[in-house]
């Protein structure tokens, strides 16, 4: 399936892109992305699992026959393992965490989710955050997948990200635009 912002033009995007679309072309797609929960899961929540994706000392040979163990435990599907074996044989387990991160995006992208981030000074009501993120759904034309962080620091205003633009209206940033220009 073809990005429409994003191109998924580097390693882990081609390796994401692909892993999705063979998923999608042998309708697993949701076992699939189970998978990929799974191991965000692993790698969130265990260190050892973390330096085992990581560590470059470990040889393929000993990463192989860990992939296979783990893999049957977590009862994977038989594509995401070959997928798991393969990256591991072309030298490029260590992406694993940013291939995950680009598989959920892929996802998304084919689901017309996009995630935002709005950063805000002060904690605000459920409703009210509905109610930005509803806004926010209507002006992008698109669901959108908000989550919400709070920075004191920023006194007042916002900044919001969607993909790669960025809108800064934080007090915090006018008032150092203001000593920059004194």
């Amino acid at each position: 399936m073809e990005s429409n912002s994003n191109s998924f033009s580097n390693a882990t995007g081609r390796y994401a892109k692909s892993i999705f679309q063979i998923a999608a072309e042998k309708k697993i797609l949701p076992e699939v992305e189970k998978n990929f929960a799974q191991v965000e899961s692993l790698l969130n929540e265990s260190e050892d699992f973390k330096k085992f994706v990581t560590n470059p000392t470990i040889q393929n040979k000993t990463r192989f026959k860990i992939i296979e163990m783990f893999s049957k435990k977590l009862k994977l599907n038989k594509y995401f393992v070959n997928f798991l074996l393969l990256i591991n044989d072309k030298g490029r387990f260590f992406y694993l965490e940013k291939i995950v991160k680009d598989f959920f995006s892929i996802v998304s992208e084919s689901k017309g989710e996009v995630f935002a981030n709005l950063t805000i000074a002060n904690n605000i009501s459920e409703s009210k955050k509905d109610e930005i993120k509803k806004e926010l759904s209507l002006l992008y034309k698109k669901d959108i997948k908000l989550n919400f962080l709070v920075d004191e620091s920023l006194i007042s205003g916002s900044i919001l990200k969607v993909g790669s633009t960025m809108v800064d209206n934080s007090a915090k940033s006018k008032f150092n635009r203001v000593l920059n220009n004194i």
